[in-house]
């Protein structure tokens, strides 16, 4: 799945990105939490350095040293942001890396689960010594690299309520994950995690839907920006018979439609040029479109920021369809995500009839032989 920046959050989605991939929404840290302060003891770990860091562990953002497993960091966020996944990792001495993964209290596909972020609270405490986790058949670890679970023994609110909801409740959307998420709501009703979920999702729930989520929420988290780009986001749906269609450009930088009424069928494929799984599925799509490109319309749609990116890879994946951009105007963007209920994952492929009406759409890496069913229908 990929939201439309790349994602780094649980050690879950380091493994899911060969699915799908997340765009980033800028996720920032809690008015309510200036601080934060992450101290422990884990008797096995080696005199070095822990670091913080958040969005992915690329983007460190502080530091201390660790001496006889002891380590304490403290943390200044800014004042006015909203709270984002946080982990940690540390080097010892002889340059070894090792990855922390914390267990929790919710499940993934009816299993224990463990995640390797965990919220800015004002107070994150570690104890105890952390077990190295086996090795994970058919992924390849450098020997520089160690991973390790553990429990967090003292965090506050937040973590609270991201450790207890299930890690696969919003992969697949139906009448009851509305009904958990509900459920959720009413115990955590100051939950960020809760509420960048459904943001991400708001296109699989109802309008409906998603303005009783909204009515859940209580406390400082409904002044949020999140909060409120996502309230009105939803009441446009309401009305989306009144928002057009917009015209999207080509690679030729002209503004066209993006469906030719010729066709019956349209097949619309959402994708970045920095997304792996929209690249890796691009030959099975080439395959499929040379057997029924007659009959229906394919349509790639990049979500790509960057238009020499986009230019790039389709000079490197040369598809020989419809080639669109989607620019940054928000309100164009917006327009695609009501008519085409498009959330934050991509590749997102969705079929569509020449009223643009929804036949059938998918989130991951499209399965040939379900495509070829949807077009003889």
């Amino acid at each position: 799945m990929i939201v439309i920046k790349k994602k780094y959050f649980f050690i879950l989605m380091m493994f899911l990105t060969i699915i799908s991939c997340n765009e980033n929404r800028n996720k920032k840290k809690s008015s309510k939490t200036e601080n934060t302060i992450i101290e422990g003891i884990m008797p096995n770990l080696p005199d070095g350095t822990m670091y913080l860091w958040e969005e992915g562990p690329d983007n460190k953002i502080d530091s201390c040293t660790t001496v006889n497993g002891k380590f304490k960091i403290s943390h200044r966020w800014s004042s006015n942001e909203e709270p984002n996944y946080i982990g940690l990792f540390h080097f010892d001495k002889n340059g070894i890396k090792r990855v922390f993964n914390f267990k929790t209290n919710a499940l993934y596909k009816g299993k224990g689960w463990s995640v390797n972020v965990f919220y800015p609270d004002s107070l994150i405490v570690i104890n105890g010594k952390f077990i190295e986790d086996s090795p994970i058949e058919g992924f390849v670890i450098p020997n520089n690299i160690k991973s390790f679970t553990g429990p967090l023994d003292k965090f506050g609110k937040q973590t609270e309520a991201f450790f207890n909801i299930d890690g696969d409740l919003f992969e697949k959307i139906d009448n009851n994950t509305y009904l958990i998420v509900k459920e959720k709501l009413a115990k955590y009703p100051y939950s960020y995690h809760l509420l960048y979920k459904i943001d991400e999702n708001k296109n699989s729930f109802t309008a409906n839907q998603v303005k009783e989520f909204l009515g859940l929420f209580k406390g400082e988290i409904t002044q949020s920006k999140t909060y409120k780009n996502l309230y009105s986001y939803n009441e446009k749906r309401f009305n989306a018979q009144n928002i057009a269609v917009p015209q999207l450009s080509n690679q030729s930088n002209i503004k066209t439609n993006i469906i030719d009424k010729k066709h019956q069928k349209h097949l619309l494929v959402f994708w970045a040029s920095w997304c792996g799984p929209c690249r890796q599925e691009i030959p099975m799509l080439k395959k499929v479109h040379s057997a029924f490109g007659q009959e229906v319309e394919f349509v790639s749609i990049s979500i790509d920021e960057d238009k020499n990116l986009w230019q790039k890879a389709l000079q490197e994946e040369k598809m020989n369809w419809k080639q669109l951009i989607i620019s940054n105007n928000p309100a164009e963007k917006e327009a695609l995500q009501i008519h085409f209920k498009l959330n934050s994952a991509v590749p997102y492929t969705v079929l569509v009839d020449d009223n643009l009406k929804i036949l059938s759409s998918s989130t991951g890496l499209s399965n040939e032989k379900e495509l070829e069913k949807l077009f003889v229908k």
